[in-house]
């Protein structure tokens, strides 16, 4: 049974949400990381933290832990990519970096490829980094203790002047003392660690030589960019810190949240997700169908796609979807360029009615940021296990804001060998408006388990939108109750109305530092992230060769839901595997 038409999670527009802002600060180009594999990188002579803080040098030395690149990344259970130095290279979001040298403090000479471990990500961070509207002084001013506290270990970090030229000394001369201060509070293991990767390069960003002067020399990046764990240029987001909001800030109708300059280390936890993902993306052995491929897309999409024989579609277990939303615009940064609002990007599969359409994976936009999205959507395979030539529509934005990505979304086929795929799925109940009378319309629905069934899940889409009574669905804490024959499977939402629910999914896919309220906990999803399907293994509350019964209810806070409390967007099914 198809889904029906979700309705669009509208963005809440800054003027218009201050009073939740205010009660929540009080209360609380198209290349993937696929190209990483696990071989050793060329630079193996290389010594982690050659011209880094220093052992024997202090600030800006050139001293470090003598530990072999491939040891330091295997220690860890990274993934380590091989330095590419024969290109192309160019300075777009991920184009690929060139090698470079950056002399530091203390005279040194720091080179990319000499250090190059092939688990590190090398973030550049430019004193034009502002803490605030209000406040024009340096991000480097506070903060270089909460950096390295909340840093991964496989980070480098460049700290480059790049306000006014005659001010570069003495910023310099000022930072070396903070860092230091912050390396003498730690133990003494951690602080060789750190010494060897923080680096406070000796000169102005546009006196420096090569593609870094380039970058560092525009508006769009004197505040930083990166370098990610596969040697792809990459831009940053803004470090508006949820735990600073001020009064002062928003009575100037200015963004209330100052910066933190430790946001930084956010870049770098998303990196380490992306290498992750894309090891195990390479790994998988799928067979890969391109449904669209680096193409601009926005409002709603169609196209027809030619997917396996059935022959060849029963004998796959696993069914990923990935998805690539970058910024229309490669030549472009990202804010001005990706949308600017956090809207459902919703791909259905069109029914073989022509005109019914099943949900097949959930994306949210994100607020002035590119993402790249995978999503499991393995019961689906028993939709598509006809195989051939197949309609999709993709629902990117709404007609009256058509928010455009340059788009790549790519099916993998698989087989992991679970020993089990799934046969059948039926559908079981959609959403609606939450209200009082939520619940009335859900009838129990009964499914006949076939005795040859070795594995019967349920799995759920479900999101919560709009902003209403309790700033509900997007901020309230539902409960979706599902009961198979008297054994009740809840799905909680617990991280609703957390100020900072959503940072705690960055190693789920989340895109950090967006412009918008990002890291608002919501309910069952957040913005710049896959809508994750809830899956739960009900075998036990079933008997193969019997019916069995299924029955729905919401609840807000373990409760019924009160009238006008937004909409709950769900598309759930009882699936059999054999």
């Amino acid at each position: 049974m198809p889904t029906p038409i979700p309705m669009p999670t509208f963005g809440l527009r800054f003027w218009s949400m201050l009073l939740f802002v205010a009660l929540a600060a009080t209360a609380v180009n198209c290349t993937t990381t696929e190209s990483e594999s696990p071989t050793a990188a060329t630079s193996g002579s290389a010594t982690i933290g050659s011209g880094g803080m220093g052992g024997g040098g202090g600030a800006g030395g050139a001293g470090g832990m003598s530990v072999l690149p491939g040891a330091f990344c295997t220690e860890r259970g990274l993934p380590i990519a091989t330095f590419d130095a024969k290109g192309p290279f160019g300075t777009l979001r991920h184009e690929l970096a060139d090698d470079f040298s950056v002399p530091l403090l203390d005279g040194s000479l720091w080179r990319l490829s000499e250090n190059f471990t092939g688990c590190d990500s090398y973030v550049f961070l430019g004193s034009a980094l502002t803490n605030s509207a209000l406040d024009k002084s340096s991000l480097w001013n506070r903060d270089i203790d909460q950096l390295i506290a909340k840093s991964p270990e496989n980070a480098h970090y460049f700290f480059v002047a790049t306000r006014n030229v005659a001010d570069a000394q003495v910023e310099l001369d000022e930072l070396k003392p903070r860092i230091e201060a912050a390396l003498l509070a730690l133990a003494p293991a951690k602080a060789e660690l750190w010494r060897s990767r923080l680096h406070i390069v000796a000169k102005h960003g546009t006196e420096l030589v090569g593609w870094v002067h380039s970058l560092l020399s525009t508006g769009a990046t004197r505040g930083g960019f990166a370098i990610d764990r596969s040697q792809q240029v990459r831009f940053m987001g803004q470090f508006a810190d949820v735990k600073r909001f001020k009064t002062a800030l928003q009575n100037a109708n200015e963004w209330p949240w100052e910066s933190n300059l430790s946001y930084a280390t956010y870049e770098v936890r998303h990196f380490n997700y992306e290498a992750k993902r894309g090891a195990e993306l390479s790994k998988d052995g799928a067979t890969v169908v391109s449904v669209w491929k680096d193409e601009v897309l926005k409002f709603n999409v169609e196209t027809e796609v030619v997917l396996p024989d059935a022959a060849a579609m029963v004998k796959f277990d696993t069914l990923t979807i990935d998805n690539v939303m970058n910024c229309e615009d490669p030549k472009k940064g990202e804010f001005g360029n990706c949308g600017a609002w956090d809207y459902i990007a919703d791909l259905f599969l069109i029914g073989e009615d022509g005109t019914s359409k099943i949900e097949l994976a959930r994306f949210i936009t994100t607020y002035h940021r590119e993402g790249h999205y995978s999503v499991d959507a393995t019961p689906l395979l028993v939709e598509l296990k006809k195989g051939g030539k197949r309609k999709l529509r993709y629902e990117v934005s709404p007609e009256w804001n058509q928010q455009a990505y340059l788009s790549r979304i790519d099916f993998r086929f698989s087989n992991q060998q679970k020993g089990y795929r799934p046969t059948g799925a039926t559908y079981l109940f959609s959403g609606g408006d939450f209200n009082a009378a939520y619940n009335a319309k859900y009838a129990p629905v009964e499914v006949m388990i076939p005795a040859t069934a070795k594995r019967v899940e349920l799995w759920a889409i479900i999101s919560g939108h709009g902003g209403a009574a309790q700033n509900c669905a997007e901020f309230c804490r539902h409960q979706h109750e599902f009961t198979v024959n008297g054994m009740v499977f809840t799905k909680d939402h617990p991280l609703a109305q957390k100020q900072d629910g959503c940072i705690g999914e960055l190693e789920n896919g989340l895109v950090p530092n967006q412009g918008g309220t990002w890291w608002f906990g919501r309910g069952g999803w957040c913005p710049g992230q896959q809508v994750v399907p809830y899956v739960v293994d009900v075998t036990s509350a079933v008997k193969p060769g019997e019916k069995t019964l299924v029955s729905y209810r919401g609840l807000l806070n373990g409760k019924l839901p009160p009238d006008n409390a937004g909409q709950i967007v769900m598309s759930s099914y009882l699936v059999v595997h054999e």
